[in-house]
């Protein structure tokens, strides 16, 4: 596990910056500062890459409150998974499947605004749901939901992205690094350990991508026609 200090000592190490390496993330000027900055912005801009990665998936589970139609986003929210919305209906505690659609695709719909059992949940353009009909009870309502990056601020800050790939963060960074300072064979080396990285990455922490880049043993049927 390598701490945003940690990575930004790496990158200074790495691209051969000169001084001595930062023993802080704040009150820095100059060239240290860029190194800081680089870090961050890396491991901003692989999060932000896609929108499932595994480990910005959270759980959403919360009741319905009787008579009222909208329920609020949870804190950070980025983007709702759909297929996994559910019910569970008072009284019980089985869950069952309630559909859910974006308000854009059925904003030209009547909307039912009778109290009753909802069995439809609309994402508002904001994120947050309302429900058609309006609830005439409490009901528990799940789904997944994936997070928005928190940038790195303090020293002993982790990026979330899992350890094992923290080394993706350096190499982003080395690239925009080697772009500022014109430095093509940081540049190289940066891109090196950043592709390989990111299909490591990819196979572990997309959905349905396990060793799809990276696999020994495959069979290949071939069929003439």
């Amino acid at each position: 596990m390598s701490t945003y200090l940690q990575l930004v000592q790496d990158l200074h190490v790495g691209v051969g910056a000169a001084g001595v390496k930062p023993q802080a993330v704040t009150g820095l000027s100059g060239e240290a500062e860029r190194l800081a900055n680089w870090i961050r912005r890396a491991d901003n801009q692989i999060q932000l890459k896609y929108v499932n990665w595994k480990f910005l998936r959270n759980v959403f589970s919360f009741a319905t409150t009787a008579s009222v139609a909208t329920l609020s986003k949870p804190t950070g929210l980025r983007y709702w998974d759909e297929k996994t919305f559910t019910i569970i209906y008072p009284g019980e505690t089985e869950k069952y499947p309630i559909r859910a659609v974006e308000y854009d695709a059925i904003k030209r719909d009547i909307l039912d605004t009778t109290t009753g059992v909802p069995d439809r949940v609309i994402i508002m353009p904001d994120g947050d749901l309302q429900f058609e009909p309006i609830p005439d009870d409490v009901y528990t309502i799940g789904a997944d939901y994936y997070v928005r990056p928190t940038l790195l601020a303090a020293s002993a800050d982790v990026s979330a992205i899992p350890e094992e790939f923290h080394d993706i963060i350096l190499g982003r960074a080395m690239i925009l690094y080697a772009n500022y300072e014109s430095a093509p064979e940081i540049k190289d080396q940066g891109e090196e350990i950043y592709v390989e990285q990111l299909a490591l990455m990819e196979n572990d922490q997309l959905p349905n991508q396990h060793q799809s880049r990276f696999n020994t043993g495959a069979m290949i049927e071939v069929i003439a026609e």
